[in-house]
């Protein structure tokens, strides 16, 4: 009978990392979670909680357990969230600099001259501002934590997929207009070409920010 408590965290713990490719390394962090729910129940339980009770409030203490599962199995990281996505915005700043001022060239040559400016400046500014408001997010909290995953192969394919479909799209429109519409002759589709193609590379590049970057990293994930 006296078995009966442990058990109950055993198969507690067991029923966790369910679906979970058993290692070494993952076999020991289900010791040390087991021993340190059972030690903390015990704890508990010595101040006249009882058992039942004890289990409950130490399980919830715990917190978000998926995200724990995540990191220990390996599928997830622990990352500073807001100073990652402070990083992959600034990263959109460039490129978008760099596509805008491209634009912006674009439309002078075309005959609007300086007025080009205030086509660029509004675009420039949808990269600028988003990017803004990580930063403040990330000087008024820079040790704010999220566990992500690090299988990010569907976000990436799909948002590739989407561009390449939209981009295809905006072509073919393209194509038909120069050919039929006189004062529609001019080549326009590369614009949301490389302005769509912000969405898969921050993908990509947040995707290998989350493996790669050390700076992002937790200790704790580095441990």
């Amino acid at each position: 009978m006296q078995n009966k408590p442990m058990d109950a965290v055993h198969y507690f713990v067991r029923g966790l990392f369910r679906g979970i490719t058993e290692t070494d390394g993952v076999a020991e962090q289900k010791e040390e979670l087991e021993t340190h729910i059972n030690d903390r129940i015990s704890d508990c339980t010595a101040r006249g909680i009882p058992y039942d009770d004890a289990f409950s409030q130490v399980v919830e203490s715990l917190g978000n357990l998926d995200e724990l599962i995540e990191t220990i199995s390996g599928r997830g990281k622990k990352i500073y969230s807001n100073k990652a996505d402070w990083f992959f915005m600034a990263g959109g700043i460039v490129y978008g600099t760099l596509y805008m001022t491209s634009v912006g060239i674009w439309f002078a040559l075309d005959g609007f001259g300086l007025y080009a400016i205030a086509i660029a400046i509004p675009g420039w500014l949808g990269y600028v501002i988003p990017a803004f408001i990580k930063l403040m997010r990330y000087l008024k909290s820079p040790n704010a934590t999220a566990v992500v995953s690090l299988d990010r192969k569907t976000e990436v394919s799909s948002a590739f997929a989407g561009w390449a479909i939209i981009s295809a799209v905006c072509w073919v429109i393209n194509i038909i207009l120069f050919k039929n519409v006189t004062f529609m002759r001019v080549i326009w589709a590369w614009m949301p070409t490389f302005g769509l193609l912000t969405w898969p590379l921050m993908e990509f590049g947040f995707s290998w920010m989350v493996h790669n970057l050390k700076a992002v990293e937790c200790e704790t994930s580095r441990n």
